[in-house]
Protein backbone atom coordinates (compact mmCIF):
# COMPACT_ATOMS: atom_id res chain seq x y z
CA UNK A 1 0.00 0.00 0.00
CA UNK A 2 1.34 3.56 -1.01
CA UNK A 3 1.68 6.31 1.42
CA UNK A 4 -1.40 8.36 -0.20
CA UNK A 5 -3.72 5.24 0.53
CA UNK A 6 -1.90 4.97 4.16
CA UNK A 7 -2.51 8.80 4.69
CA UNK A 8 -6.39 8.45 3.25
CA UNK A 9 -7.42 5.46 5.67
CA UNK A 10 -5.62 6.80 8.66
CA UNK A 11 -6.94 10.47 8.00
CA UNK A 12 -10.43 8.91 8.06
CA UNK A 13 -10.19 7.10 11.58
CA UNK A 14 -8.36 9.16 13.91
CA UNK A 15 -9.68 12.63 13.04
CA UNK A 16 -7.27 16.11 12.26
CA UNK A 17 -5.44 16.27 15.33
CA UNK A 18 -4.17 12.94 15.95
CA UNK A 19 -3.54 12.40 12.18
CA UNK A 20 -1.28 15.51 12.05
CA UNK A 21 0.31 14.66 15.09
CA UNK A 22 1.12 10.96 12.89
CA UNK A 23 2.54 13.19 10.37
CA UNK A 24 4.75 15.05 12.41
CA UNK A 25 5.85 12.16 13.51
CA UNK A 26 6.63 9.93 10.09
CA UNK A 27 8.78 13.37 9.26
CA UNK A 28 10.58 13.34 12.60
CA UNK A 29 10.94 9.57 12.28
CA UNK A 30 12.59 10.00 8.71
CA UNK A 31 14.96 12.76 9.82
CA UNK A 32 16.41 10.55 12.90
CA UNK A 33 16.60 7.31 10.42
CA UNK A 34 18.55 9.57 8.00
CA UNK A 35 20.64 10.69 10.99
CA UNK A 36 21.31 7.18 12.80
CA UNK A 37 21.32 5.40 9.32
CA UNK A 38 18.02 3.54 9.50
CA UNK A 39 15.86 2.52 6.34
CA UNK A 40 13.81 5.57 6.45
CA UNK A 41 11.05 4.18 4.59
CA UNK A 42 10.30 1.59 7.47
CA UNK A 43 11.05 4.62 10.03
CA UNK A 44 8.25 6.89 8.16
CA UNK A 45 6.12 3.92 8.35
CA UNK A 46 6.29 3.39 11.64
CA UNK A 47 5.78 6.89 12.26
CA UNK A 48 2.74 7.17 10.51
CA UNK A 49 1.04 4.33 11.71
CA UNK A 50 2.15 4.47 15.26
CA UNK A 51 -1.06 5.52 16.92
CA UNK A 52 -3.34 4.47 13.97
CA UNK A 53 -5.56 2.20 16.71
CA UNK A 54 -5.74 5.14 19.45
CA UNK A 55 -9.26 6.27 18.12
CA UNK A 56 -10.13 2.66 18.38
CA UNK A 57 -9.21 2.29 21.60
CA UNK A 58 -11.52 4.74 24.18
CA UNK A 59 -10.51 2.36 27.30
CA UNK A 60 -9.18 4.38 30.22
CA UNK A 61 -5.43 3.36 29.87
CA UNK A 62 -5.54 3.72 25.92
CA UNK A 63 -2.10 5.31 26.67
CA UNK A 64 -1.11 1.57 27.65
CA UNK A 65 -3.62 -0.31 24.98
CA UNK A 66 -3.58 1.73 21.99
CA UNK A 67 -0.14 0.30 20.91
CA UNK A 68 -1.23 -3.03 20.42
CA UNK A 69 -4.13 -1.80 18.76
CA UNK A 70 -2.11 -0.03 16.17
CA UNK A 71 0.18 -2.55 15.53
CA UNK A 72 -2.40 -5.45 14.86
CA UNK A 73 -4.52 -2.45 12.34
CA UNK A 74 -1.11 -1.85 10.74
CA UNK A 75 -1.03 -5.66 9.49
CA UNK A 76 -4.82 -6.09 8.89
CA UNK A 77 -5.91 -2.77 7.49
CA UNK A 78 -2.57 -1.34 6.01
CA UNK A 79 -1.21 -4.84 5.24
CA UNK A 80 2.66 -4.02 7.11
CA UNK A 81 4.10 -7.54 7.13
CA UNK A 82 7.51 -6.27 8.41
CA UNK A 83 7.83 -7.40 11.59
CA UNK A 84 10.60 -4.30 12.20
CA UNK A 85 7.63 -1.76 11.30
CA UNK A 86 5.28 -3.66 13.54
CA UNK A 87 7.75 -4.09 16.40
CA UNK A 88 8.72 -0.03 16.32
CA UNK A 89 4.88 0.75 16.84
CA UNK A 90 3.87 -2.03 19.13
CA UNK A 91 6.41 -1.30 21.52
CA UNK A 92 7.01 3.00 21.08
CA UNK A 93 4.91 3.40 24.15
CA UNK A 94 6.75 1.34 26.77
CA UNK A 95 10.36 0.28 24.70
CA UNK A 96 11.49 -2.78 25.61
CA UNK A 97 14.98 -4.71 26.72
CA UNK A 98 17.39 -4.69 23.50
CA UNK A 99 15.16 -2.31 21.13
CA UNK A 100 16.26 -2.16 18.06
CA UNK A 101 17.58 1.34 16.47
CA UNK A 102 13.82 1.34 14.54
CA UNK A 103 12.30 0.94 17.65
CA UNK A 104 14.12 3.85 19.42
CA UNK A 105 13.36 6.17 16.70
CA UNK A 106 9.72 5.49 16.47
CA UNK A 107 9.68 5.63 20.97
CA UNK A 108 11.59 9.03 20.18
CA UNK A 109 10.33 10.53 17.24
CA UNK A 110 6.76 10.26 19.06
CA UNK A 111 8.52 12.33 22.03
CA UNK A 112 9.60 14.96 20.34
CA UNK A 113 7.64 15.98 17.04
CA UNK A 114 7.14 19.17 16.61
CA UNK A 115 3.57 19.65 17.82
CA UNK A 116 5.01 17.95 21.07
CA UNK A 117 5.10 21.64 23.43
CA UNK A 118 5.97 20.38 26.94
CA UNK A 119 8.19 21.31 29.77
CA UNK A 120 12.05 19.72 28.55
CA UNK A 121 11.01 19.06 24.85
CA UNK A 122 13.52 20.84 23.34
CA UNK A 123 16.37 19.29 25.50
CA UNK A 124 14.76 16.21 24.72
CA UNK A 125 15.11 17.10 20.51
CA UNK A 126 18.50 18.06 21.16
CA UNK A 127 19.70 14.96 22.90
CA UNK A 128 17.87 12.86 20.30
CA UNK A 129 19.77 13.78 17.20
CA UNK A 130 23.21 13.34 19.32
CA UNK A 131 22.44 10.28 21.25
CA UNK A 132 19.27 8.19 20.82
CA UNK A 133 20.04 5.96 24.22
CA UNK A 134 19.91 8.97 26.35
CA UNK A 135 17.12 10.25 24.61
CA UNK A 136 15.09 7.30 25.72
CA UNK A 137 16.83 7.32 29.41
CA UNK A 138 15.51 10.91 29.31
CA UNK A 139 12.30 9.96 27.93
CA UNK A 140 11.12 7.20 29.75
CA UNK A 141 12.53 9.10 33.26
CA UNK A 142 9.78 11.62 32.73
CA UNK A 143 7.49 9.39 32.06
CA UNK A 144 7.69 7.62 34.70
CA UNK A 145 7.96 10.41 37.18
CA UNK A 146 5.20 12.30 35.20
CA UNK A 147 2.80 8.93 35.74
CA UNK A 148 4.00 8.74 39.44
CA UNK A 149 3.31 12.16 40.13
CA UNK A 150 -0.60 11.46 38.49
CA UNK A 151 -1.14 8.12 40.61
CA UNK A 152 -1.83 6.66 36.95
CA UNK A 153 -0.86 2.95 36.25
CA UNK A 154 2.76 2.66 35.30
CA UNK A 155 3.59 -0.09 32.87
CA UNK A 156 6.28 -2.39 34.06
CA UNK A 157 7.96 -2.81 30.75
CA UNK A 158 9.04 0.85 30.98
CA UNK A 159 10.74 0.13 34.23
CA UNK A 160 12.56 -2.87 32.23
CA UNK A 161 13.55 -0.75 29.15
CA UNK A 162 14.89 1.95 31.99
CA UNK A 163 16.53 -0.29 34.28
CA UNK A 164 18.46 -1.86 30.62
CA UNK A 165 19.47 1.18 29.21
CA UNK A 166 21.17 2.24 32.21
CA UNK A 167 23.04 -0.81 33.07
CA UNK A 168 24.25 -0.82 29.08
CA UNK A 169 25.66 2.26 29.62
Amino acid sequence: MNYDRMKEILESSVGTKLYNHCLSTMEEAGKLARIYGVDEEKAKIAGLLHDCGKSNNKEENDNLTHAGTSAMLARSVYNIDDEEIINAILYHTTGRENMTILEKIIFIADKIEPNRHYEGVEDLRRIAYNNIDDALINALESTIEYVKRRNQELNIESINTLRFLKEKK
